[in-house]
């Protein structure tokens, strides 16, 4: 008999659809990618792509963190009996030329890419400046991650052309705190990325981007409909996890309160993974379909495109990011990336 009892009393996770970790079909011969991987949700979605048998990467900046997170899932993958595996690779993504060495190097070494989950981020941490001279939201959640999956993307049209139709897939970790990205937000210039703001809002302002990259990107590089390449941008939810302390480094007291609410009602790390994995691996999006979900936003797993600000529909503003992002990286890295 089935128990009337739920498996979580997270108000946020009841809230929302759910795509657990056992319905991810088997991924055997595949190869992953995620950013921000050692911790949260990304350490989450590691393991559970590893344990359905695929080769993930992951990146992150800490090295303590990323080798114990690499040991420990290595260690359970055994426990389980997966044939998956996972490696660490150090890579600060504050750092715009050493992601740009680090992406062309995998793409060198990687004979394939099936899944890209960009999940690194700084979170609602107050305003500050990179060593390239960038406001650190943007750097590390929007403009790295440009880079690297344009530096990526050969590697994974070249995966797509022998993979199961619409199964080669770009996962954008957003956020419904896109809506409260400055109303003024234009992305004309490094002068408007680099003013002094609240952190909360330049971390909508990079969960907007981040939608908007999606859209353009798929405008700009994955027009190939023989061969899609999917690119899905999700909302994982309100997450208990440590970016929340960000809160308490921007607001103080203020910032605490919020903290303390949103982990008293937030997923667990592990049920906010589930986003992001079901955008990464839900088989029933396919050769049919896909189109339905090229480019979208989704709040959560199963859920309903289109319902995204004003902002992150407004095309003028997606092409503004990308153009952004060109200029910055060629000035920082002194070669056009695109």
């Amino acid at each position: 008999m089935t128990s009337m009892i739920p498996e979580t009393l997270n108000p946020a996770t009841l809230l929302s659809k759910r795509h657990k970790p056992d319905q991810i079909p088997d991924l055997s011969g595949r190869v992953a990618l995620v950013t921000g991987g050692s911790a949260g949700i990304g350490y989450w979605d590691v393991a559970a792509l590893a344990k359905k048998n695929a080769t993930v990467h992951f990146v992150s900046a800490n090295a303590e963190h990323g080798q114990q997170a690499e040991k420990e899932i290595n260690e359970e993958l055994k426990k389980s009996g997966s044939h998956g595996s996972v490696v660490y690779h150090q890579l600060d993504m504050s750092q715009l030329r050493s992601v740009d060495d680090w992406s062309k190097k995998f793409a060198r070494q990687e004979g394939r890419l099936d899944i890209l989950i960009a999940n690194a981020g700084i979170g609602q941490a107050p305003y500050g400046l990179t060593e390239d001279g960038i406001e650190r939201h943007f750097e590390v959640n929007n403009l790295s991650h440009w880079v690297m999956v344009l530096r990526l993307l050969e590697v994974m049209k070249r995966t797509a052309s022998d993979a199961t139709p619409a199964s080669v897939r770009i996962v954008l970790q957003s956020s419904e705190m896109h809506r409260i990205s400055p109303m003024n937000t234009k992305f004309a210039s490094k002068a408007e990325i680099n003013e002094q703001g609240d952190g909360a809002q330049l971390y909508g302002r990079t969960k907007l981007g981040f939608i908007l990259f999606a859209q353009e990107l798929v405008r700009r590089k994955l027009t190939d409909v023989k061969k899609p390449i999917l690119a899905i941008s999700v909302h994982p939810g309100v997450v208990d996890t440590e970016v929340q302390k960000a809160w308490v480094e921007s607001y103080g007291a203020l910032g605490k309160i919020v903290e303390k609410l949103s982990r008293m009602g937030g997923k667990s790390a592990e049920e906010g993974a589930e986003a992001s994995l079901w955008a990464a691996t839900w088989s029933n999006i396919n050769h049919d379909n896909w189109r339905d979900y090229q480019g979208k936003y989704f709040t959560e797993p199963y859920g309903k495109p289109d319902t995204e600000s004003k902002q992150a529909q407004d095309r003028e503003l997606a092409n503004n990011f990308w153009d952004l992002c060109s200029k910055l990286s060629s000035e920082i890295l002194g070669e056009r990336v695109e």
